[in-house]
């Protein structure tokens, strides 16, 4: 039997070949296909308005300084993310608060989030995790009560829903990085939406007067992708990438089992260059393409979730809100002893790591920190199980038996 790799890229190999070939020669320039997507996605959220950065950090970080917060003014941030947010949001001179999570939601915990916000607090990130939907609607009614500035961070929840409306539309503005492994992937982008007319005039501005990336930056992640799209396909996963995974583990540590690589967790003195050049044609051209089977994509990855846990029933996952779709970006099980849970996953041919965000609530190198042991629950001890579409029946029938075969108890090899 091959061996099943933990994720996939969302293009195929053919697309990106042909995706290197046009990014040698291709107009990156033309504004008006970067505004029909943009028109093209906006619609598709059912908002006003969307604004394609680079990143979805540059989109971040232009929402924030549209505000004009003075020095210091505290913002809400989710303890398990990408250290770059940090890194905006300290850019901006303002204040981390982190604040724990709902192991069942994956997001801020209610009552955590009440007693952490201050008359210094001005506005908060709601980063939703894995395609798992928490209750939204409380959430938003706390921040508003509060009058927050509220940034949705939608990254793992593209058509995920609450009450039939879609996250990333319920705050002042919503973004989805379209990055390598999304399930809208523009080779890097991050999506702003918003429907307050206003808001989007001043970032607009903004982006318009973002220089084009130089054609090489392009190049190289349609190059980095290509290289990911080769290595996960199931006979050179099975015969190269995961042998070489696993002899890589034990020479030097887990962290290379980490599906994107080991995260850098050192300050910065300056953001990037290339998180101030702008969204290209190309990608937008990509986007658009994307855009019309990313929801047959993720039905088919609910669909075989529903598979898997109609049949593993004794160990712990994240459920989200009753009243949520969830999309489960990647599928996530808690363990008790998580490397027993995955060597035997490994063991068994089933590709699986931890997660491969930072806990940036308890980076030493940095001067903030926050007590949040929740999130070092689904940071330590949650494994994730592939779910992705590509996957046939039969290995969603190894996986299910692989799962169950794991003592319900404590997780330890079955004798």
């Amino acid at each position: 039997m091959l061996a099943i790799p933990r994720g996939i890229i969302y293009h195929s190999l053919f697309y990106e070949i042909r995706s290197l070939f046009f990014s040698l020669f291709f107009d990156l320039d033309n504004k008006e296909d970067v505004q029909n997507f943009e028109k093209q996605f906006s619609q598709y959220m059912g908002t006003k308005h969307c604004i394609a950065f680079p990143f979805a950090r540059t989109a971040i970080y232009f929402s924030l300084r549209a505000k004009s917060f003075p020095e210091g003014t505290e913002i809400i941030m989710p303890p398990i993310s990408i250290k770059g947010i940090l890194d905006v949001v300290l850019d901006l001179k303002l204040k981390p608060v982190f604040v724990d999570i709902d192991p069942n939601t994956l997001c801020f915990d209610l009552s955590a989030l009440k007693k952490s916000i201050t008359n210094e607090t001005k506005a908060i990130l709601i980063t939703y995790l894995y395609g798992i939907v928490p209750n939204i609607v409380d959430l938003i009614n706390v921040c508003r009560k509060n009058r927050l500035f509220i940034i949705e961070d939608y990254s793992h929840n593209l058509n995920a829903t609450y009450n039939n409306k879609k996250l990333g539309t319920f705050g002042d503005v919503g973004i989805y990085s379209s990055s390598s492994v999304k399930t809208l992937d523009t080779f890097g982008g991050g999506l702003l939406i918003t429907n307050n007319s206003e808001l989007f005039i001043l970032l607009k501005k903004k982006s318009d007067c973002l220089q084009l990336p130089p054609r090489r930056i392009l190049i190289k992640k349609i190059i980095t992708n290509l290289i990911r799209n080769f290595a996960t396909n199931k006979i050179v996963f099975t015969l190269f990438t995961f042998p070489l995974l696993k002899l890589l583990k034990i020479i030097f540590t887990e962290d290379i089992m980490k599906y994107s690589g080991t995260r850098d967790k050192d300050p910065i003195d300056n953001l990037p260059l290339e998180c101030f050049y702008s969204f290209t044609s190309l990608q937008a051209k990509i986007g658009s393409h994307m855009l019309e089977g990313v929801l047959q994509l993720d039905e088919i990855r609910i669909n075989n979730v529903e598979k898997i846990k109609s049949v593993v029933k004794s160990i712990e996952t994240p459920s989200g809100h009753i009243n949520g779709k969830n999309v489960y970006w990647q599928f996530i099980f808690y363990f008790k002893d998580v490397k027993k849970g995955q060597d035997y996953l490994h063991a068994n041919k089933v590709d699986t790591s931890t997660t491969s965000l930072v806990n940036i609530s308890s980076l030493r190198s940095y001067s903030y920190q926050g007590e949040t042991p929740k999130a070092n629950k689904l940071y330590n001890t949650g494994l994730f199980i592939p779910a992705y579409p590509g996957l046939k029946n039969s290995n969603i029938k190894h996986i299910t038996d692989v799962l169950t075969n794991l003592s319900i108890n404590n997780q330890e090899e079955p004798n």
